[in-house]
Formats: C-alpha cells, sequence, structure tokens
C-alpha cells in the first residue's frame, strides 16, 4: 500500500485478523529482522528500492504464517542483479519459514535454482513433476526436454535394449545409452544437453561421439558457443572453453563431438 509505511504494510494481515498490539509489535519486529530491512520502518515505498520492496511484499504476506504462499512471476520487473538477489532472498526464507512456496516463472533457469520439485505444465495440462535434476536431465517428453534449455537432438536408429541402457545407430556409429534409456521403438531421438558434451580430435574406439563441422562461433565471455553440422546435416550446439573453441576453429572446422554414455536419453521420434 504505497500511503502506508514499511511496518505499517506488513501489520496489515496482522491487524485484519485482529491480533493484540503486542503479537503485532513482535511479529512485525521479528519479521522486518528477517528479510532485511530494519532502519527502514518508518520509510513508504517510494522511498525504498525494487529490491527493498519486493522484500516488503514478501514480509507482509508471511508475517501471518500462512500455510502456502503462491508467488506469481515475482521478479518479472527486475534487473538481472536484482532478480539473483532476491532469488537467493526467497530461498533462505523458504528454508528459514519451513512455509510452501507455490513459484509460477516462465524463467527455467530460475525454477531449477528455487525449486526442491519443479512441475512443467503445457496448456493446462501436467507433463512432469519431480526433483530440478530429474525433470533436466531426464524429462518425460520433447516438450519438457526443450523447454527446460538447450538440448541437442539426433536421429538414433536401430534401437535395442542393452544392459542398463539401450545402443542404436547415430549416422552409422554404435552409440550407447545407460541409466537414461527407455523404450520408445526402433527409432528414436537422441537428446544431449551441451554442457555434457566436449569436443576431441577424435572419438576413440567404444566412446560416444559424432563427426561435425563448426558453422559458426559466438563469443559469451567466459566461454565460446559453438554451432556446429554433423556430416548428415543435423544441429548441434556446444559451449565449451574459449582456448577449446579457439583450437577446434583453427583445426579446418572438422571435429568431434562425445559425451559420457549416462548422459544421453531417448525420446520417442517425432513425438511431443
Amino acid at each position: 500500500f504505497p500511503h502506508m509505511s514499511v511496518e505499517a504494510n506488513i501489520a496489515f494481515p496482522l491487524k485484519v485478523r485482529k491480533k493484540s498490539s503486542a503479537e503485532i509489535k513482535r511479529r512485525v519486529g521479528e519479521m522486518i529482522e528477517r528479510v532485511g530491512l530494519k532502519g527502514h520502518e518508518k520509510k513508504l515505498p517510494s522511498q525504498l528500492s525494487g529490491g527493498q520492496q519486493q522484500r516488503v511484499a514478501l514480509a507482509r504476506a508471511l508475517v501471518f504464517e500462512p500455510g502456502v504462499l503462491l508467488l506469481d512471476e515475482p521478479f518479472s520487473a527486475l534487473d538481472k542483479g536484482l532478480r539473483g538477489q532476491m532469488q537467493a532472498e526467497m530461498k533462505r526464507l523458504h528454508q528459514e519459514t519451513g512455509t510452501t512456496f507455490v513459484f509460477v516463472t516462465h524463467d527455467q533457469s530460475e525454477a531449477l535454482a528455487l525449486s526442491s520439485r519443479v512441475a512443467i505444465f503445457n496448456h493446462g495440462k501436467l507433463l512432469q513433476v519431480g526433483a530440478p535434476d530429474e525433470v533436466y536431465d531426464r524429462p518425460a517428453s520433447r516438450f519438457v526436454a526443450e523447454f527446460l534449455g538447450e538440448i541437442n537432438m539426433l536421429p538414433l536408429k536401430g534401437v535395442r535394449n542393452a544392459d542398463n541402457g539401450a545402443t542404436g545407430l547415430c549416422e552409422d556409429r554404435t552409440i550407447t545409452l545407460r541409466g537414461n534409456a527407455s523404450a520408445v521403438g526402433s527409432n528414436a531421438i537422441l537428446a544431449i544437453r551441451p554442457e555434457y558434451m566436449s569436443i576431441a580430435p577424435e572419438a576413440a574406439a567404444g566412446e560416444n561421439g559424432i563427426a561435425a563441422t563448426a558453422v559458426a562461433s559466438t563469443y559469451l565471455g567466459a566461454a565460446t558457443r559453438l554451432d556446429l553440422t554433423t556430416r548428415q546435416g543435423a544441429k548441434v550446439t556446444v559451449s565449451v572453453p574459449n582456448e577449446v573453441a579457439a583450437s577446434a576453429l583453427s583445426k579446418g572446422n572438422s571435429v568431434w563431438l562425445t559425451w559420457p554414455a549416462e548422459k544421453g536419453f531417448l525420446l520417442p521420434d517425432g513425438g511431443q
């Protein structure tokens, strides 16, 4: 409420619930301390920064100890630096209060960073729910795989079960999957997150690998993004250290992409 001070804003839910003056004073003081607003009690919202205003909103929502708190894109109006700060603050408050937070966001990295469980919806349909690492590394569908970040998809033929996984042919080279494979038919899509792929001058016998040519590079500061094309025309993206990218580009752009057997997973060919 723009016409109320910080402490009046936070006290409002308790006054509505007719708590005693002593209890209101105690709980408001504790909440102001918890969200790091000590010294700002008498200020109006217009006198606060964007991050401080968000903290007031959080404190007002948490002060009456709700069983569940719904946060609908709470950081969408904040700049990148402030978003990161508020994400850390949110995680700390969640751990301290023990309140169940239902956090709605379209920012995939935010969902993975903040959540103990992630639910992916598409047009109102729940597609998958699980721990962040589970839905990221073992997505149940192509939509989930693509929604949660960049992913490389390669056609895999002749898929068959193997010990604790599966094998198949990717551009005439045998590929092994371990742990993350499930029956999806003889033809499937091999999916690999870019960060799990490495660039090598060649792939050793029995190692997962595919030949590719670098067609474009983008300098990202700490790393370089390489866009590559395989011999049969599949598009692949990897993010590698700058010196690795420079070495790959200096050798005529032809490289091998390799990855651990446990980091690839199968998706239905053409399925969602």
